[in-house]
């Protein structure tokens, strides 16, 4: 519902609604009396909104007390069932340089204990001539060579394994762990979680999935996930579950978790807050007749309002009635000229 337009052009919203932009003020606050009894005055670079107890009283101003509040945020971000046929591909590449290293060393090892048993015979001179010694010691060397470049062939993989799944799946492949072959098999699934650019999130221990098929089912976090969801733009989690129905290689999800520990702070009322561009604020009574407008955020919502840690305090009144009135006054230019001639 509209309760108040600004002079400027933007149309108060009250309680989350928005409406379209209008001009002129509210006809309450833009009253001759109410405008004879306000004054904005700048002070700090704050706007203080001045009425007097008689103006207080036409417009309806009401405050309330903040309350104290001890909340542990909870988050809603979107997810993915990532498909894994990358990390299959990946996986066998590995697993073929780990065998072609094993190959390598096993060749310079036996390349190794014939060059020691040649070169022995030829220092006691029984029947292995020079030639023959420097023959296999070349080809010792060459195995050597294999078996170095099988080492970087192999450390290669391991890092596409990590630059592409995180430093956790790399582990895996390593270990060769039961927890690899589940995946692998399709028996467990990997999800990503993306966090939007611009927030800052601790990856949760573990989330709870909102399934296709109804229902929830809890994923516990593998490791930071290297790749990016062209959808979302972001920092991006993995976690691992079961398989169950629906759970399908790029099947959306939505991810539910606890975003780091308690915080304490506030409950700024709904009805407290006046919206514009996409803003809220509130006006906190600071002396009699005196008020000015703080940002509240609005990214902790809690029952019959919002949560703030920052700025504002338990104990402060808040308008709870009449904060649309207040902006309008406050940005009502007449007034804020009218201050300056009376010197405030």
């Amino acid at each position: 519902m509209v309760l108040g337009i600004l002079a400027a052009g933007v149309v108060l919203c009250h309680c989350g609604s928005q409406t379209s932009m209008a001009d002129g003020p509210s006809s309450k606050s833009g009253a001759p009396g109410s405008l004879a009894a306000a004054r904005v005055i700048e002070q700090g670079g704050q706007a203080i909104v001045q009425v007097n107890a008689r103006a207080r009283d036409s417009l309806g101003i009401q405050t309330s007390l903040l309350r104290a509040a001890r909340i542990r945020p909870q988050i809603t971000l979107p997810a993915t069932v990532v498909a894994t046929q990358g990390l299959v591909n990946l996986v066998a590449a590995y697993r073929a340089a780990s065998a072609q290293l094993r190959r390598a060393q096993i060749a310079a090892q036996v390349a190794g204990r014939e060059y020691a048993r040649l070169e022995q015979l030829y220092r006691h001179q029984r029947n292995a001539s020079a030639k023959a010694v420097e023959a296999q010691g070349g080809i010792y060397d060459s195995d050597e060579v294999d078996v170095n470049t099988a080492r970087q062939t192999l450390a290669l993989a391991a890092a596409s394994i990590r630059q592409n799944w995180g430093k956790a799946v790399e582990e895996w492949v390593r270990r060769g762990s039961a927890t690899l072959v589940r995946v692998l098999d399709r028996q467990d699934v990997l999800v990503e979680m993306t966090v939007p650019l611009g927030m800052t999130l601790r990856a949760p221990r573990t989330v709870q999935l909102d399934l296709p098929a109804g229902g929830r089912a809890s994923a516990g976090f593998v490791s930071t996930f290297p790749q990016v969801d062209p959808r979302v733009q972001g920092v991006s989690f993995l976690y691992l579950t079961e398989r169950r129905p629906g759970l399908a290689p790029g099947a959306n999800l939505v991810a539910h978790g606890r975003a780091g520990g308690p915080r304490t702070g506030v409950v700024v009322p709904s009805s407290a807050l006046v919206w514009t561009h996409g803003r809220a604020w509130a006006y906190i009574a600071t002396a009699q007749g005196r008020f000015v407008r703080l940002p509240v955020a609005t990214n902790i919502p809690t029952s019959g309002g919002w949560f703030v840690a920052r700025r504002l305090v338990a104990g402060e009144p808040v308008v709870t009635r009449g904060a649309e009135e207040l902006w309008t006054i406050e940005m009502n230019p007449a007034l804020k000229t009218l201050a300056k001639e009376e010197g405030n």
